[in-house]
């Protein structure tokens, strides 16, 4: 199986909050303090750059920011998220996709978006459907970097 790297161009982003009551139905976790829910993701508007047989077309990614152990933990994937081709409740976008973020990169992510990240490099999994995200990163300009 192949993987095929897309580069996309920031267009905009933004770092939503969510503060809320726990609803009575959901299970009490131990990482949530009583009945106070908060909920934080980064939400990045992009264009693909790469490959060419997706130029241009729109895509929308939420970055969840997560404990490195939840990341891996009790999944039997090995990705950092997925992307998902052509998605029903957006019509605009050619792709969305779902991108677990390490936890402790928040805010050095945050501050680089703000001010010199522009692009994003993302390597997809080429034999699943949703693609599986192998691994992404950030830069400033739009040179296309090998996988690490």
């Amino acid at each position: 199986m192949g993987e095929t790297l897309f580069l996309i161009e920031i267009q905009s982003w933004d770092w939503p909050l969510h503060v809320g009551v726990r609803p009575s139905s959901a299970v009490q976790d131990a990482g949530l303090e009583g009945d106070l829910m908060c909920v934080e993701v980064i939400t990045v508007d992009g264009l693909v750059l790469a490959p060419e047989e997706h130029r241009s077309k729109l895509i929308h990614l939420r970055l969840s920011p997560l404990p490195r152990e939840v990341i891996f933990g009790g999944r039997d994937e090995r990705d950092v998220g997925r992307l998902y081709k052509d998605p029903v409740e957006r019509n605009d976008l050619g792709f969305y996709a779902n991108l677990f973020l390490p936890a402790d990169t928040l805010h050095g992510a945050i501050f680089c978006l703000g001010s010199i990240w522009r692009r994003i490099h993302m390597w997809i999994d080429d034999g699943a459907e949703p693609f599986s995200v192998t691994d992404f990163g950030f830069s400033a300009d739009a040179q296309v970097r090998s996988s690490i």
